[in-house]
C-alpha cells in the first residue's frame, strides 16, 4: 500500500494508512450494513461504503469554507452582468425558463436559503468544480449515519483510540440552514413541511428527521415542528399567499422529490410567489436550483465576462472551475488562443470531457480519455452545436490512498461531495474507483465506494482523566 499521497489531507490520515497497513485487525473492519439493530432507513444501503473514514486538516476545512462563501455570490454577479436585460438570451444560454429572468432582476436571492453539493476533486493540489446539485433532493447525507460505526472503529485500536476526530452530521447542516433562514423572518415560528414518498420505512424516517430538527441551533425558534406530506393537493394558500399545510401555517417547505418527479406547475409558482415576497423559505425555488445549472460553469469563462470581474473573481475562476463550454460555441478560448471548439476537442482528446449541463449521477458523460479515437471523433460530431452540452477540461484526480468495503487499502481516484448550506461549508462525503481502474466517471451509482470524512482539531488526543 502507498501511503505518500496521504499526508495531503492531513498528518492524521497518513497516519492512519500506515496503522491499517500494519494492522490485520484494523484491515479486517467491516461495517455490517444489514445487521438487525441498524435502523431501517440505512439497512442494505444500496452503495459500498469504506470501512475506514478520510480525515482532512484544518487547512482544507477552511478551504471547503472559502469556496462555499464565495461561489454562489459569483454565479449570480456572472448572470447580472451577462444578461442585465435580455431574458430571451439567458433562457438560451441556459436552456431555463425566461421567467427565471424577471424572478433574478427584482434582487439578489436570500443565500441564506440555498443548499448545495458541490462535486470536487483535487487535481495537481488544487481543489476543482465539476458541477453543483442545488435543493433539498441533494445526495451524499446518508453515510453520516454510520458516523457511530466509524467511532466505534477508531475505538477498538490502540493507535487510534485516543485521537481527537470531528465529525459533521451533513443534515444537521443541512436542516440547522433552513431553521437560521426562518430566523431571520420575525413573523415564522419554524414550521417546516418535507416531502417524504410514502414507502417501507419511512415511518422511521419521520422520527430519526424530527430528533434532528427538534435538536440542531436549540437556541432559535423554540416552537418549531417539523411535518411531513406526500400529497400536493395537501397543500393551500391562504389569501395573502403563504402556505398552509391541513390549515396549518408553514413556514419552509423541502421539496425531496424522488428523480424524475416533477412539482406540479401551479404549485411550484404559488410556492416561488410565497418565497420572493418573504413568506416562506424554500431551498427548491428555481432561484436556487438555477446554481445547479453546469451553463453557468461555462458562463464564467466567456471571455467577455473577464474584464467585468475583480482581480480576485479571476482568480478564484482560475483555481477552481475548469475551462468550461457550451458545444454551441463555434470559437472558444483555450489556454490564451482562439480555437475552432470542434477542432480544439479533436486534437486534445485525453483533456477533455463532454456532458450535458442537466443531468445526474454521472450519466451523459463522455471521457475522452476513455474513449478510443473513432468513439471521441463520434462524440464530438454527435454533440457538436447541440444545445445543453458542454465540453469542460479533464482534470486528472491527485491519488490518496483509502479503504474499501472490505477492508482492501489502495490508492483511489477521490470525488468530493463538500455541502453548502446557506453559504456555509456543513460537511462533506467522498466516492472513491481504486487508481488501477482508471479516471473515467466516478460515482455512486457507477460502483464507487463511499467514504465517510472526519476532521483533524486543534486537539489531536482526548484527556483521559
Amino acid at each position: 500500500m502507498t501511503t505518500m499521497h496521504s499526508l495531503f489531507y492531513s498528518e492524521r490520515h497518513q497516519q492512519l494508512m500506515e496503522l491499517i497497513g500494519a494492522s490485520p485487525a484494523m484491515r479486517a473492519e467491516q461495517i455490517d450494513l444489514g445487521r438487525a439493530e441498524l435502523p431501517s432507513y440505512i439497512r442494505h444501503y444500496r452503495y459500498p461504503v469504506s470501512s475506514w473514514p478520510l480525515i482532512v486538516s484544518r487547512g482544507q476545512v477552511a478551504e471547503f469554507e472559502r469556496f462555499s462563501a464565495g461561489l454562489a455570490p459569483l454565479l449570480y454577479k456572472a448572470l447580472r452582468l451577462m444578461f442585465p436585460a435580455d431574458a430571451d438570451s439567458f433562457a438560451a444560454y441556459l436552456q431555463a425558463p425566461a421567467l427565471l429572468h424577471a424572478l433574478l432582476a427584482q434582487g439578489d436571492p436570500d443565500l441564506s436559503q440555498a443548499l448545495m453539493r458541490h462535486d470536487m476533486l483535487y487535481s495537481d493540489g488544487a481543489l476543482k468544480l465539476l458541477e453543483v446539485n442545488a435543493g433539498s433532493t441533494i445526495g451524499g447525507w446518508q453515510v453520516s449515519w454510520l458516523e457511530p460505526d466509524f467511532r466505534a472503529a477508531l475505538q477498538r485500536h490502540g493507535g487510534t483510540a485516543r485521537w481527537e476526530l470531528q465529525h459533521r452530521p451533513v443534515l444537521d447542516g443541512l436542516f440547522g440552514a433552513v431553521l437560521a433562514a426562518m430566523a431571520r423572518q420575525p413573523q415564522m415560528q419554524g414550521t417546516a413541511l418535507f416531502y417524504l414518498e410514502t414507502g417501507p420505512g419511512q415511518s422511521d424516517l419521520h422520527g430519526h428527521y424530527g430528533a434532528i430538527y427538534g435538536s440542531v441551533l436549540p437556541h432559535l425558534l423554540p416552537q418549531r415542528a417539523l411535518r411531513f406530506f406526500s400529497d400536493f393537493n395537501e397543500l393551500e394558500y391562504a389569501a395573502d399567499g403563504s402556505l398552509r399545510h391541513r390549515g396549518q401555517p408553514v413556514d419552509a417547505i423541502l421539496l425531496a422529490t424522488p428523480e424524475g418527479q416533477e412539482v406540479p406547475h401551479a404549485h411550484m409558482m404559488r410556492l416561488a410567489a410565497a418565497q420572493m415576497s418573504g413568506k416562506l423559505v424554500m431551498p427548491d425555488s428555481p432561484l436556487y436550483t438555477l446554481l445547479g445549472n453546469k451553463s453557468l460553469l461555462a458562463l464564467l469563462h466567456e471571455p467577455v465576462l473577464q474584464p467585468l470581474l475583480e482581480q480576485s473573481e479571476r482568480d478564484f475562476v482560475q483555481r477552481h472551475i475548469p475551462f468550461t463550454a457550451r458545444m454551441v460555441a463555434g470559437q472558444v478560448t483555450w489556454q490564451g488562443q482562439r480555437h475552432a471548439l470542434g477542432e480544439l476537442l479533436l486534437a486534445e482528446r485525453e483533456r477533455f470531457v463532454v456532458k450535458k449541463s442537466h443531468s445526474l449521477q454521472g450519466r451523459d458523460v463522455h471521457v475522452g480519455r476513455c474513449c478510443t479515437t473513432d468513439e471521441w471523433r463520434d462524440v464530438v460530431q454527435r454533440y457538436l452545436g447541440v444545445e445543453d452540452w458542454l465540453a469542460q477540461e479533464f482534470c486528472p484526480a491527485d491519488l490518496a490512498s483509502g479503504v474499501d468495503a472490505q477492508g482492501v487499502a489502495c490508492d483511489y481516484a477521490f470525488i468530493w461531495g463538500v455541502f453548502d448550506a446557506g453559504q456555509r461549508y456543513s460537511g462533506a462525503f467522498v466516492r472513491g474507483m481504486p487508481a488501477a481502474r482508471g479516471q473515467g466517471v466516478i460515482n455512486s451509482a457507477t460502483g464507487a465506494t463511499e467514504f465517510s470524512v472526519f476532521e483533524e482539531t486543534a486537539r489531536r488526543n482526548r484527556i483521559s482523566l
